[in-house]
């Protein structure tokens, strides 16, 4: 009897697609919502009825509408009430839970390190763009969104959590890495980390994210602060800046651009979210404008992007550096029935000339949507739109630089080994401790970066006896100097002297500083 039963079963089975096929094939017309819906309440009934399993028909219908929702595109998605506390949100908005230094990026549903903030401990912790999360204080990471990881991180300001990332070397192998990370802002007085003068007349401004309400009003004190050491031309650095709060783009480019220049349109369904922003209160005055570079590369998206694209297409500025990612797209929340929070597109964003900033998505999967953003990078098939000034630039999904960079050169294995490990932390403090009257400023190291003599050869003997083998020759000598003196600066120096260092030693910043003749041909020829 059971096999008679299990056999009409399967013909049953085997005859469904048949019967299907033959109705869909005779459909010319598409299905209506109230198909679709009918569909489902169909497919749900189904399984309520008859799969063999005690299932949770709340976890299921979530799971449903978690696909539903990120099938949109790949930045929609859906924080289930079981794990979104609404106290903890709440706190987290009103500043009394401070989150990780770390922005995440969530590539398909891995974590991935998309920038460290500049001048904490975490970016003294060997913790790099393109580290996955794969462990948070030992356990699994349960967070499917960057907003959901943020608020899990998120803590006691100076309080402490272990995150464990998976790194692949540059041979293919993996490394797990465990790494303290503190709850912090990147500089507790300045939502500026970096800025500092190059040399007598270029100032240097290093902006990470946008995610910080403070970044326009702090970067008006740091431009005035250089303007008042006698900068006469601007390197701004966007590199690996994910973005975060859109109006701060404007408010930023209010800086650069007079009032009335536009910043970028927004369009979406609804009406009220077409707008055109424009400058307000510009501070720009062209008989005080100096030549602006901004330096951008993949890990340039969403509110940085706007910026650069504002500031490209007012021929403002020179954008230098790789194609950025190509995310500009206007997100909102909304709360469901059961407590969870669904934060959806509801626009899009274009550049002042026409360029769509948002790459392509749709037909696409989300692995193949992230593996594009890398391989997408010359301008064959792209749209072009032009500038103020005239000149043209093209669209397609980010901003594409002016004058574009090699990528930078991969961390040989060996290299990488002495950071992870901590052996470099180890030694620079004894090192420094023997030759303190060595080091005078930051500044005289950065104009003459060299180990003094004997530096080199003592840590190559520190490393050595403690398990590590370096390779020999002029190369692997300049690529442990380039490792060391940032460190060193840091160490003795704060955050200021590591990054006046390593601007010193970072050959795209040497390049980008080299285009300043161009900027001030775009800026003299703007209308």
């Amino acid at each position: 009897m059971t096999i008679r039963i299990r056999a009409a079963a399967l013909l049953a089975a085997l005859a469904l697609p048949a019967a299907a096929h033959a109705q869909a094939s005779g459909a010319t017309r598409p299905r209506t919502l109230s198909e679709d819906l009918q569909l489902f309440s169909q497919v749900l009934n189904q399984i309520r009825v008859n799969h063999p399993d005690s299932l949770d028909s709340h976890r299921v219908m979530m799971s449903a509408i978690q696909g539903l929702v990120t099938a949109t595109d790949p930045h929609s998605y859906v924080i289930p009430a079981t794990r979104l506390s609404a106290d903890r949100m709440a706190q987290l908005r009103a500043g009394r839970l401070m989150e990780v230094p770390i922005d995440f990026q969530y590539v398909g549903s891995v974590p991935v390190v998309a920038a460290v903030a500049p001048g904490t401990r975490a970016a003294r912790e060997d913790i790099i763009r393109g580290d996955v999360l794969v462990a948070v204080d030992g356990q699994p990471v349960l967070a499917e969104s960057a907003m959901e990881l943020s608020a899990l991180l998120a803590g006691a300001r100076g309080s402490t959590v272990n995150l464990r990332f998976e790194r692949e070397r540059t041979d293919g192998t993996r490394v797990e890495l465990d790494r303290p990370v503190r709850r912090e802002r990147g500089d507790e007085e300045s939502a500026v980390p970096v800025a500092i003068m190059l040399d007598a007349q270029t100032g240097y401004l290093r902006v990470t994210t946008f995610s910080n309400d403070k970044v326009a009003e702090d970067l008006r004190a740091a431009v005035s602060r250089l303007e008042g050491q006698g900068m006469r031309r601007l390197l701004l650095d966007l590199r690996d800046n994910g973005g975060g709060i859109v109006s701060e783009a404007s408010n930023i480019a209010s800086l650069f651009l007079p009032t009335g220049a536009t910043v970028y349109v927004s369009e979406g369904r609804k009406a009220e979210v077409h707008d055109s922003v424009t400058v307000r209160g510009g501070l720009f005055r062209r008989d005080r404008a100096y030549p602006l570079v901004v330096m951008v590369n993949e890990g340039t998206a969403s509110a940085s992007e706007l910026l650069s694209g504002a500031l490209q297409d007012n021929d403002r500025a020179l954008v230098v550096g790789r194609p950025t990612f190509g995310k500009a797209l206007l997100m909102q929340g909304f709360p469901l029935t059961d407590g969870s929070l669904m934060m959806l597109v509801i626009g899009h964003v274009k550049t002042p000339c026409g360029r769509v900033v948002q790459r392509q998505y749709r037909g696409l999967r989300q692995a193949d949507y992230y593996r594009l953003a890398r391989t997408q990078r010359d301008t064959a098939g792209r749209p072009t739109c032009r500038t103020v000034g005239g000149r043209t630039v093209y669209g397609g999904g980010g901003i594409y630089p002016d004058v574009v960079m090699p990528e930078e050169e991969p961390t040989p294995v060996w290299l990488a080994r002495l950071s992870e490990q901590g052996v470099v932390t180890r030694w620079v403090g004894a090192y420094l401790t023997e030759q303190a009257a060595a080091f005078t400023t930051a500044d005289a190291l950065a104009a003459d970066p060299r180990l003094p003599a004997g530096g080199l050869a003592g840590f190559r003997a520190f490393a050595t006896a403690q398990g590590q083998t370096l390779p020999q020759g002029a190369d692997a000598d300049r690529a442990l100097e380039h490792m060391l003196l940032p460190v060193l600066a840091g160490a003795k120096w704060g955050s200021a002297g590591y990054y006046r260092v390593s601007a010193a030693l970072d050959p795209q910043i040497t390049a980008a500083a080299a285009e300043f003749g161009r900027a001030g041909q775009i800026l003299n020829a703007a209308p």
